[in-house]
């Protein structure tokens, strides 16, 4: 497993500026770490890349959920409920083509969840012989789930965005003797990201801290330096 903290000290590593300067501390290296990595890791998920691999995935063990009508999140007059997630959720990441979700499952009736659309979900409601699957979808970073009767739900998705502990955690506290992931450092937790890629996003995070903090020249600029002067207008 390749934590933030590892990742942060190859960051460092690669320039000598870098390892020196004081002013740059580890969770500013973290916070572009976060910011940079999901672009590439879009790139990929556009190529139908990273669908099944484990690498990105973070599960939410039990998303607590709760009935609300169905006319919240769409254009339906009849009392019918749904179930929906009591929080809304991190940035969830997102090809051009799809959420990266890996899986929702039903907690209590072992069953896996399939995805549509409000549209889709009003247009079988219309039908006289309904489909007796469940659903879900993404509205307003709200989950909601076609069956009011699901009060819990497994979450694997990729998140682009650090999970709230009162969604991963929402029975645990953190005490000095536990060993899980809500008392652990956030540089030694996991860092999200396959290991192919992890060197593309330590040589971007490198750059942007030189260009951020050194101000070293961008290309028209050495360019000029090493030229003539820019123009200069007439007197």
């Amino acid at each position: 497993m390749t934590t933030f903290r590892d990742t942060v000290s190859m960051v460092r590593s690669t320039h000598r500026l870098l390892s020196a300067d004081g002013a740059i501390n580890d969770r500013t290296v973290q916070a572009l770490l976060k910011s940079i990595s999901p672009t590439l890791i879009k790139r990929e998920l556009n190529l139908r890349k990273l669908v099944v691999t484990d690498t990105i995935y973070t599960t939410i063990p039990c998303l607590e959920l709760q009935q609300v009508p169905l006319s919240e999140c769409c254009e339906w007059v009849d009392p019918l409920s749904i179930a929906r997630s009591k929080f809304k959720l991190p940035r969830i990441g997102e090809s051009n083509y799809f959420y990266a979700i890996k899986g929702i499952f039903a907690i209590d009736q072992s069953r896996k969840l399939k995805e549509i659309t409000p549209t889709r979900y009003i247009n079988l409601l219309k039908l006289r012989n309904r489909i007796p699957d469940v659903y879900y979808w993404i509205q307003n970073n709200y989950l909601y789930v076609t069956d009011p009767n699901v009060c819990k739900v497994k979450l694997v998705a990729y998140f682009e965005e650090d999970v709230p502990n009162e969604i991963m955690y929402p029975d645990c506290e953190c005490k000095a003797h536990t060993n899980i992931d809500l008392c652990v450092n956030p540089l030694d937790k996991e860092f999200k990201c396959p290991g192919y890629l992890i060197e593309n996003v330590v040589t971007m995070v490198s750059q942007r801290l030189l260009q951020t903090y050194f101000r070293l020249p961008t290309d028209k600029q050495s360019d000029n330096a090493d030229g003539q002067a820019p123009n200069q207008p007439d007197k």
